[in-house]
């Protein structure tokens, strides 16, 4: 085994053992209201990394996941830089982070195509596009674990309320809108995944396997998302939705998918004119 991965590998402990400080409380003020634009600015952002990948596209609304166009993988070095710029999003979450790109840069040069494939980077990426369109840490905790960042949303809507940036919802209260986060509980086993949001309140600051995806388009009957490290890569994904337009919930005993728990809804007002043209997210 290299130095690095077992470098990286000692940071990934070091974050299982340090969650419950590692989660920055919300400030004791209420947070700004951002504008409608902030929605479209967040999935243009998504939709300019997906494309710089490849455009991948996974379906899940069947039975079988269908892959419907392949993509960039992280170790390929035309996207290395990209990765590079996730993680410096969260940089400043803990003083290892930044060694961590040091340590894969030092590795880029040695081999192009041996990067990234030590941590995952999925949490690093939803914060990556807070932050470049325009979100400050106060309402939205940039992390490289969802579970910290989710945890943030939750304190600062206990303190603030609806005037928090994202406000948690059940799935079966919340339509799905872009800009919104969908966020899934993928631990093992299966059985102790979280239902509801008052679960997660319940547990709160310990770290759990989760993983979230930015809603870029909402249709009858299906759900558009964009994610990072979702087969090592950033892809576009189908879900189904149900005839109400609510995200379901996985059958029980599902094991190969994260499960669907909470909808971290984008506290801005709406409007249709959102840069995603229905023939463009097919």
């Amino acid at each position: 085994m290299r130095s690095g991965v077992r470098f990286a590998a000692g940071l990934l402990a070091l974050l299982f053992l340090t969650a419950c400080g590692t989660t920055l409380p919300p400030r004791d003020e209420p947070p700004i209201a951002y504008p409608p634009e902030l929605r479209g600015r967040l999935v243009e952002l998504a939709l300019r990394e997906w494309q710089a990948f490849g455009g991948g596209i996974t379906d899940f609304r069947g039975r079988e996941q269908l892959e419907l166009q392949a993509a960039l993988p992280e170790n390929d070095p035309r996207v290395f830089h990209l990765i590079q710029g996730y993680w410096n999003a969260v940089r400043e979450e803990r003083s290892d982070w930044p060694h961590y790109v040091l340590e894969q840069r030092a590795a880029f040069r040695v081999d192009p195509g041996d990067s990234w494939r030590e941590l995952p980077w999925s949490a690093a990426f939803i914060s990556y596009l807070m932050r470049t369109a325009g979100v400050d840490r106060a309402d939205f905790a940039w992390s490289a674990a969802h579970s910290f960042y989710l945890d943030h949303a939750l304190r600062s809507h206990r303190r603030w309320g609806d005037r928090t940036l994202y406000v948690p919802h059940d799935l079966e209260d919340h339509r799905p809108l872009p800009g919104d986060l969908l966020c899934q509980d993928r631990s093992r086993p299966p059985g102790r995944r979280l239902a509801k949001v008052a679960e997660r309140l319940r547990e709160m600051g310990r770290f759990r396997a989760m993983h979230c995806d930015l809603v870029v388009a909402s249709h009858f009957g299906r759900l558009s998302l964009i994610g990072g490290n979702l087969k090592n890569s950033v892809r576009l994904i189908y879900l189904p939705l149900d005839p109400d337009g609510h995200v379901p919930r996985w059958p029980p005993g599902e094991r190969e998918r994260p499960s669907p728990f909470a909808l971290l809804r984008l506290n801005v007002p709406y409007s249709d004119e959102l840069p995603v043209p229905s023939d463009f997210v097919r």
